[in-house]
């Protein structure tokens, strides 16, 4: 390699480098995955990986999906495409229906929902461009869901998975520089979650850099890292464990190791049949090392049944990928039992559309299984050609470039230990500094323990204070209640009396007369009903309400009606106050309100008792009537409502007045 391109690369190296330590010291925060992903009932079955093989999954997502579009809940209907797209992704199963779907959502309703609940979209049309072999279309749909702000735990892990992607894509097109550099990109995000397994994806996409470059002892360590990663989580990342074992045995296998590799594909093929994972993918990945196996003990009716098992799974599919590499697994059989590649055609008509999307590896793959076949027939001319051709592929996979950008692998891995030991000399120095931290944090806590007992004590204080007002107002109310009583039975009984005495005893009576007497009677009778309701006691709070709503009609020509539902439960002493400040909202009403009517109603339920005073009148300004000096009748309703452990609450507008008082009842 010239000069020039060693010194850019190793610029480049260092670059990276001086890049991930940066990231790793100013990463703060720590997005942690939420235990239970708020699904409805639909979303969790669709999730469900068991029901995506039942044959009413696509239904149940299509009713479900076109329902919300229909009704214009946009971000249901997203989220349902969303779980069935990785669903199809997981499973390779990429049909025309459902790809017309996402492309339909993206053109009608992507605006309608947010760039974090569309990116979806982006995510499932690069998977299937992928799966076509197209890597540049599939990049090109990754990188739009870059663009996602990290803000929580799901947009997090969905950047650091889209770089994770898009370094596979790299690798398939041979430019390690962009693969290695996104799988750190990938590493930095997936270390901002509580997830521990998530770098184990990760460290199988650098073992494959490694092993590209032919540096199986690298590629081994790096594979049994990832393993150990995903080993973190054994049931959710079960798919991935078998994917980083398929891998470890693809190592085996050009590193020629085989007395590791058989060993490996016999329990990693066993161990696969008991798990119970559905994904024709990863099982033909598995079982395509175990047929190979099998022809190595040439115990061919074995290898046939298991072709022949897995070939309508493959149809099924129907995926670019799982179909070229059945169609390998298949010729390999051939070659095996000296049979030749039935169809060599086909396999030579697939490398010019993997060459035109650059997906080396699986051209190499070609190339080696056409070398095998001229060579078993004896065709050395084709043999020789095919040689050539892979040779150029090799290179194209583990060229001088990849070298230097594994170097830059390595150099991180050291930079690492080297941050691991400044740590342990940065722990030192704190366990020094843990005996003052605790002391200063004994000091603040104890100051703040003494702060929230001041406060508490003072809220107390305040309390004891606002109750002792409380029951002052409320005797004052009582000793003023029963002034009143004692005045207005005195003018009752006393006054009155004697003057129906008087009445009586004139000699010449004339009308005039009887007329100012009865007048004065009546008066000191309606005095003494205002200072206190003389039948109060016997006839209750509701009798005596339906009795000043008569009077107050009759007199005033004025229009009221009540509507009482109430048994007694409070003590008559709180009853009366309910009557006075009734008795108060009437006469603010008749005086000021330019009402034609009004209606008083009493509601009892089950915690609460509640009085309600409304009218039709021109209405005033509450908060400025409550700071005047007029505001006397206002302020009477407010306190005797409090005396009584209640909450007056005044709403006045030009469609008139409402006065509602809440009382608790005590349980």
């Amino acid at each position: 390699m010239p000069t020039k391109k060693r010194i850019i690369l190793k610029i480049f190296s260092i670059s990276l480098l001086l890049l991930g330590s940066c990231n790793q010291k100013t990463k703060t925060i720590l997005y942690i995955k939420p235990t239970d992903e708020k699904l409805n009932t639909i979303c969790r079955w669709l999730k469900n990986e068991v029901n995506f093989e039942k044959p009413n999954y696509k239904t149940v997502f299509y009713n479900y999906y076109n329902k919300n579009i229909k009704a214009e809940k946009y971000a249901e209907a997203a989220k349902a495409m969303e779980i069935v797209s990785l669903q199809n992704a997981s499973f390779f199963y990429f049909d025309t229906k459902f790809f017309n779907a996402v492309t339909s959502f993206e053109k009608n309703y992507k605006d309608k929902v947010s760039l974090k609940e569309s990116a979806f979209i982006y995510t499932y049309l690069g998977d299937f461009y992928s799966d076509k072999g197209n890597f540049n279309k599939s990049i090109a749909n990754y990188k739009k869901v870059l663009e996602i702000p990290v803000n929580d735990y799901e947009s997090c892990f969905k950047k650091g998975d889209t770089y994770r992607t898009l370094a596979w894509c790299y690798y398939c097109l041979g430019n390690q520089r962009l693969a290695l550099e996104n799988d750190y990109k990938a590493l930095e995000y997936f270390k901002r979650t509580n997830r521990s397994d998530l770098p184990g994806s990760v460290y199988i996409n650098i073992s494959s850099i490694y092993q590209a470059n032919r540096d199986f002892d690298n590629a081994i360590a790096t594979i049994d890292s990832a393993l150990y990663y995903l080993k973190k989580e054994p049931k959710k990342q079960i798919t991935n464990i078998y994917i980083g074992l398929y891998n470890k045995i693809n190592i085996y296998d050009h590193d020629e190791k085989f007395d590791k590799m058989y060993p490996l594909i016999d329990s990693v093929y066993h161990a696969f049949n008991k798990s119970g994972i559905h994904d024709t993918s990863v099982k033909l990945s598995i079982y395509s090392y175990y047929t190979k196996k099998l022809l190595n003990e040439n115990k061919f009716e074995e290898a046939q049944k298991i072709i022949t098992e897995l070939e309508p799974e493959v149809k099924k599919l129907n995926s670019t990928v799982s179909n070229l590499e059945f169609m390998i697994m298949k010729a390999t059989y051939e070659i095996a039992k000296n049979q030749g590649v039935k169809d060599t055609h086909l396999i030579e008509s697939t490398i010019p559309v993997l060459m035109e999307n650059k997906y080396f590896i699986k051209v190499r793959d070609c190339y080696s299984l056409l070398l095998n076949d001229a060579e078993m027939k004896k065709d050395f001319e084709k043999a020789l050609f095919y040689e050539k051709e892979r040779s150029k592929i090799k290179d194209s996979i583990g060229n001088q470039e990849m070298t230097d950008k594994t170097l830059v692998l390595e150099k991180k891995y050291q930079t690492e230990k080297k941050e691991q030991q400044i740590l342990l000399h940065k722990k030192t120095i704190l366990n020094k500094n843990t005996t003052i931290a605790l002391l200063v944090s004994l000091f603040i806590g104890l100051f703040l323990i003494i702060i929230v007992y001041i406060i508490r004590q003072k809220q107390k204080k305040l309390k004891i204070e606002k109750e002792n007002t409380q029951l002052y107002t409320k005797q004052l109310l009582e000793k003023t209640e029963e002034e009143r009583k004692r005045i207005a039975s005195d003018l009752h009984d006393s006054v009155s009396h004697e003057l129906l005495s008087l009445k009586n005893s004139f000699e010449e009576k004339t009308e005039i007369t009887n007329q100012k007497i009865d007048t004065i009677i009546n008066d000191i009778r309606s005095i003494s009903r205002n200072l206190h309701p003389i039948m109060f006691d016997k006839i209750g709070l509701k009798e005596s309400i339906n009795q000043m709503v008569e009077r107050a009609q009759s007199v005033n020509n004025f229009m009221v009606t009540a509507e009482i539902n109430y048994y007694t439960v409070l003590s008559s002493s709180d009853e009366l106050q309910i009557y006075r400040i009734v008795q108060e909202s009437l006469s603010n009403i008749i005086k000021y309100s330019d009402a034609i009517a009004a209606k008083i109603s009493i509601t009892e339920n089950e915690n609460n008792i509640i009085i309600e005073i409304k009218d039709n009148g021109k209405g005033f300004n509450v908060e400025e009537t409550l700071n005047s000096k007029s505001s006397f009748g206002l302020h009477n309703i407010i306190e005797r409502s409090r005396a009584i452990g209640g909450q007056a609450n005044i709403i006045s507008n030009t469609n008139g007045t409402i006065i509602t008082i809440e009382i608790k009842k005590v349980q």
